[in-house]
């Protein structure tokens, strides 16, 4: 018979990975329609670009946050966003999608001036997807003239972008959550 301290870690866990879990995406959500998608180009090609990511990011973001759940004695503990998939760690992983990989650049920033060159530019396919990839500004205006590009071509909207340094900062009403966990666990 399982013990009401195992009963109420159980009830917590089913908690967190509901309710916490699905508010903390909301807010990180909120913050990236309010402070990522609004700065996209919209010549990009949707699926590289920020509002063509958005799915596979929110999955992410849930998906992580379930993966890292620990209850170690008394204490519980989460967290938002692998590390590695992200290229936040010492290394990137091999499985990390091109979509992760721009929101990861977009959240974290970028230094220097970058171009995003299309297949519709090239007539080929460009980049892991096939549809663009970013090249330095200095690199595209070295080829522009010649292959028929335009040498005006504006700059990719996220270019010298200082990241959004407390977009993973979460607040969190934890008496919501507690008030929630007695009234199951009565």
């Amino acid at each position: 018979m399982k013990s009401r301290k195992e009963i109420l870690k159980k009830k917590l866990i089913e908690v967190i990975k509901s309710n916490i879990k699905d508010d903390i995406v909301a807010e990180l959500m909120k913050k990236y329609d309010e402070e990522v998608i609004p700065l996209e180009d919209p010549d990009e090609p949707e699926e590289v670009s920020p509002s063509g990511c958005r799915e596979e990011f929110k999955e992410f973001l849930e998906k992580s946050i379930e993966d890292s759940i620990r209850i170690e004695g008394d204490s519980i503990s989460f967290g938002i966003g692998d590390e590695s998939k992200l290229g936040l760690g010492e290394e990137l992983d091999k499985e990390t999608t091109d979509c992760l990989k721009i929101i990861s650049t977009i959240l974290n920033g970028i230094s220097g001036e970058y171009v995003l060159v299309t297949s519709r530019m090239t007539g080929k396919l460009e980049g892991r997807t096939g549809e663009a990839e970013l090249w330095t500004k200095e690199g595209y205006d070295k080829v522009a003239l010649m292959r028929g590009w335009d040498p005006n071509k504006k700059i990719w909207g996220f270019s010298n972008f200082q990241g959004i340094s407390d977009f993973w900062d979460v607040e969190l009403d934890i008496d919501k959550y507690m008030d929630k966990l007695i009234k199951e666990f009565k």
